[in-house]
């Protein structure tokens, strides 16, 4: 099994509920950590990989609080953001999302549209290598 390259990684959010729940717990690989957003559907977080790689699979664990719909998005330079998977079903708890493989240094979750009046609730979210 591929490492997750997303472990420890510094993450950028779009807003934090509170302090106790920042991006940081989305890639501690302590599955009693979460992120939680702000309670508005347009919310997102990125990770930044320290380095361009060529990757294919993210898998998201969601807390009760998940995201219907979201966009897997990538970025080389944290500004121009390419939607490699544009989910509209999710389904919450583990989900495992494939792509073709693509050169990003950051990987997006844009969220679209919320499952529960609360924000995006993260335990984790681990990024892979082809």
């Amino acid at each position: 099994l591929k490492d997750n390259i997303a472990l420890g990684k510094n993450v950028k959010v779009s807003s934090s509920e509170n302090p106790s729940v920042d991006g940081s717990k989305i890639v501690d690989n302590d599955g009693t950590t979460r992120w939680s957003s702000e309670f508005t559907d347009n919310q997102w977080f990125n990770i930044d990989l320290g380095g361009n790689y060529t990757i294919n699979k993210v898998t998201l664990d969601w807390e009760a609080s998940y995201a219907t719909a979201y966009k897997i998005q990538t970025s080389t330079d944290r500004k121009t953001w390419k939607t490699v998977k544009n989910v509209t079903n999710g389904k919450g708890g583990e989900e495992t999302i494939t792509f073709d493989a693509t050169k990003a240094r950051y990987v997006r979750m844009q969220g679209v549209e919320r499952a529960l009046p609360y924000g995006y609730s993260l335990w984790e979210m681990s990024v892979y290598t082809k």
